[in-house]
């Protein structure tokens, strides 16, 4: 039992790690968007049209950064899942 209680522990130490890695890279993608925006801006020749595939990749990367953030949340919650039917399964044995 004391096994089950200590892959939980790796588990929610697994997931806090993830997170601040990803909040990490999050900040770092939203300081390089405002960078590159604020260096387009400066200059007036630029279009809108030259600046939209840079808007659209920024769009983009959220979006995957949201769907690999969703991905890897259900993956901890269904590994935390098949820890419980297993403590269960081993509990009711014993």
């Amino acid at each position: 039992m004391e096994h089950n209680k200590f892959i939980k522990q790796m588990i929610d130490f697994q997931r806090v790690l993830f997170d601040n890695t990803n909040n990490t890279f999050s900040v770092m993608q939203d300081n390089s968007e405002k960078m590159i925006t604020g260096f387009w801006d400066q200059f007036t020749w630029v279009t809108k049209d030259t600046k939209k595939p840079f808007n659209d990749s920024f769009k983009f990367v959220k979006t995957a950064q949201e769907d690999y953030r969703k991905t890897i949340d259900q993956g901890f919650d269904k590994l935390a899942e098949l820890v419980d039917n297993k403590a269960d399964k081993t509990a009711r044995k014993g």
